[in-house]
């Protein structure tokens, strides 16, 4: 449902200055608490809106009288819209103030709704499963809490069911994921930034395995429901893998270099720690069989190139001889523009590297690949790099 209301609704507006009022006097007059608990339970949801959106403002007076109004509307309040305006406004105000309390809330809310299956529209279902992801993010993260680590060990055991969630998880760790390589940042940057790399290791570890075992089910011999469950399981597995490949891609800067979301990589020194620190991860995120997925990996690398030469250009040929080969990456024409813009980045600016005929003969293997698949640019390029290379 949308939760809107006129110019005629008195009572919103008296809601409102009820909220107002307590937001200014609630220790000097108790009253004010009472009556924005009657408020929680009217019937209209717009005038329950303007509360629970806002009960944080009598915190500072009587928290104890807030967590308890708190825990008993995240148990009975019947419209999500409502529930989500709580989670994003009142709560995530208090999530340093009081992450225990925000944790139990939060609890409340994952085990009544399921982790998301609601009885509500899709856009409902969409808002708390963003607002869920945010707040988890922000307490593993941003703060280290046990609790909402023991949510991500349960949601990445089961892909299938919160796999949506886990897109809106790792959306909200995007900055997060280079805090290390801004120098500006405050000094426990590198610990959330560990935090931030821990969760999306341990997701791209599940979505990777379940991908893995779905896919050998779908090229056995299987009968076809069997074949039918496995291709459902590998689609979530593979949506989740290209959504968490995203967030590294735009976050880094690598789409047209614009990082708005964070400090992205500035410069080559921090492209190299990055490409130190997120080995394991890039070599997850190499194991996926869709080539959207490995064209941002190739773009990424491609970003990569200043801060390792070398170490990126191994890479984008062991991606592109071993899986991208095996699912037609080279058929790709995006692929095939992304793949002569590296080699010709190569040889104009990093000729040298090409001295070792072993990177050599990589290299003609990368444009003999490209060229068997039909395209006129890599043939050109393999027709002409004797004299390029020159």
């Amino acid at each position: 449902m949308s939760i809107s209301w006129g110019n005629s609704a008195v009572r919103v507006y008296a809601a409102e200055a009820w909220v107002s009022l307590a937001s200014r006097f609630a220790a000097e007059y108790p009253g004010l608490a009472d009556q924005l608990e009657i408020i929680l339970s009217d019937p209209a949801p717009a005038v329950r809106l303007q509360v629970a959106e806002n009960l944080h403002v009598i915190y500072a007076a009587a928290p104890e009288r807030m967590w308890t109004m708190a825990a008993r509307f995240v148990s009975v309040e019947p419209e999500v819209e409502i529930v989500v305006a709580y989670l994003n406004r009142s709560m995530w105000h208090l999530t340093h103030a009081d992450p225990g309390r925000c944790e139990a809330m939060l609890d409340v809310v994952i085990r009544r709704f399921g982790g998301g299956y609601l009885g509500c529209g899709d856009r409902g279902r969409t808002y708390l499963l963003e607002s869920i992801g945010g707040l988890a993010a922000q307490l593993f993260a941003g703060q280290g809490r046990a609790r909402a680590r023991t949510w991500l060990d349960d949601w990445t055991a089961d892909i299938r069911r919160y796999g949506e969630l886990l897109g809106f998880f790792t959306s909200h760790l995007r900055a997060a994921f280079f805090h290390r390589y801004d120098t500006s940042t405050e000094p426990d940057a590198g610990a959330l930034c560990d935090r931030a790399q821990a969760a999306l290791a341990q997701i791209l570890a599940s979505a990777t395995a379940i991908s893995a075992s779905a896919y050998r089910v779908h090229a056995s011999d299987a009968g076809e429901s069997e074949k039918e469950a496995a291709r459902e399981r590998y689609g979530e597995a593979e949506k989740l893998i290209h959504h968490a490949m995203s967030q590294l891609y735009f976050g880094s800067g690598a789409h047209g270099r614009d990082c708005e979301d964070g400090p992205g990589l500035p410069n080559p020194a921090a492209m190299r720690q990055f490409l130190t620190d997120y080995h394991e991860v890039l070599a997850l995120f190499a194991c996926t069989r869709e080539p959207g997925t490995l064209h941002h990996l190739i773009e990424l690398y491609e970003f990569l190139i200043p801060g390792d030469p070398l170490t990126v250009f191994d890479e984008i040929h062991a991606i592109l001889l071993g899986r991208g080969a095996e699912e037609g990456y080279h058929y790709e024409s995006l692929g095939n523009t992304a793949v002569v813009g590296v080699v010709q980045r190569y040889i104009a600016d990093y000729r040298s590297i090409f001295e070792d005929e072993e990177r050599r003969a990589r290299l003609v293997a990368i444009l003999r690949l490209f060229s068997q698949a039909g395209w006129p640019e890599a043939l050109k390029l393999l027709y002409e790099l004797p004299e390029l290379l020159r």
